[in-house]
């Protein structure tokens, strides 16, 4: 389990003598791991519902994927993925977080790269009257088509980044899961989403898929169920070049939710033992100065100097970006 240790000078990295940034390392031999790396994959939701309805008949036979299916809330009978969702008590925390930032549930709210619109879904079942659901692919099982037969919600379905490009100052708040890491040119994405945003507005970027080092790239491509099963493009980040692509684009990192705080808590399906003294801490300390965000820069920084042992604010659950001035 990660050192989850949040007192003392691990905040404060001013405050003891810290070794410099390392700048040698081994060489090794050619062709490594990276060299026969295949980089590849689609984002055409035409192949992506293609794959889906393979994996479906797979998943009769294969107990593995269809456990994959589950955990993704891709299942083919929908209905019941949208419930397992709800069932997750994710929703309920994003509202917790929103509502501590002063996002009433009558604020104006987009989900974006929203897949089947789970989230989206939820969140308008729990009380959010302005939601926006907003993905380029609206076919049935991998995009918004099923949300959009449902009579049982009010949300706004845009799967047109022309009309989405329209949108101007809009949106109080935005939430993302999963979504930045499939963005091949992030800044530029960044930069259209926040013409959505109302000044000051914020982003909540949830569960994205982090790879801190060359290593860790290449064994979770390697092994990524969807990617290696059916060619789906994937990528992974340093946390740190998510939050400065973000940042570069008319944001500001306000507030870092790490990955043990209660229990991974905004991570459905996923589990980690309890670390009261670290929740406390992360609730009296989370968008305040000398806060979360410096932790997570801390913890960035004792990694480049070779200190670093245990991932937390680098693996986080939540990344809280604001509008800002340019």
């Amino acid at each position: 389990m990660p050192n989850t240790s949040t007192s003392g000078s691990a905040l404060r990295p001013g405050t003891v003598e810290s070794p410099p940034v390392s700048v040698s390392a081994p060489y090794g031999s050619f062709p490594d791991d990276l060299d026969r790396f295949q980089m590849n994959g689609y984002e055409d939701p035409g192949q992506w519902e293609a794959a889906m309805k393979r994996a479906f008949v797979e998943a009769e036979t294969d107990a593995e994927v269809a456990q994959l299916l589950k955990t993704h809330y891709l299942e083919e009978n929908i209905a019941a993925s949208f419930a397992a969702y709800r069932a997750t008590g994710v929703s309920e925390a994003v509202d917790g977080l929103l509502q501590r930032l002063g996002v009433s549930r009558q604020t104006p709210i987009a989900d974006i790269g929203c897949g089947r619109g789970h989230a989206a879904h939820a969140m308008s079942r729990i009380g959010y009257k302005n939601m926006t659901a907003m993905d380029p692919n609206d076919e049935w099982f991998t995009g918004t088509g099923y949300l959009r037969s449902l009579d049982d919600h009010q949300i706004r379905i845009i799967n047109s980044l022309e009309e989405w490009g329209q949108l101007g100052g809009q949106f109080g708040a935005i939430i993302s899961s999963g979504t930045v890491h499939h963005w091949q040119h992030i800044p530029q994405l960044a930069i259209e989403t926040r013409r959505t945003m109302q000044p000051g507005g914020y982003w909540l970027m949830m569960a994205e898929y982090f790879a801190n080092s060359a290593r860790e790239l290449v064994d979770g491509l390697s092994s990524h169920p969807t990617a290696t099963r059916y060619g789906s493009f994937e990528w992974a980040y340093p946390a740190s070049a998510y939050v400065d692509l973000i940042q570069t684009s008319g944001f500001l990192l306000v507030g870092v939710i790490p990955l043990h705080y209660k229990g991974a808590l905004f991570y459905s399906g996923c589990s980690l033992p309890a670390d009261e003294e670290l929740d406390q801490w992360v609730d009296e300390n989370l968008t305040r100065q000398d806060g979360t965000v410096e932790a997570f820069w801390s913890e960035v920084d004792s990694w480049r100097r070779g200190t670093g042992t245990n991932r937390n604010y680098t693996v986080p659950q939540v990344l809280i970006f604001q509008r800002v001035q340019t």
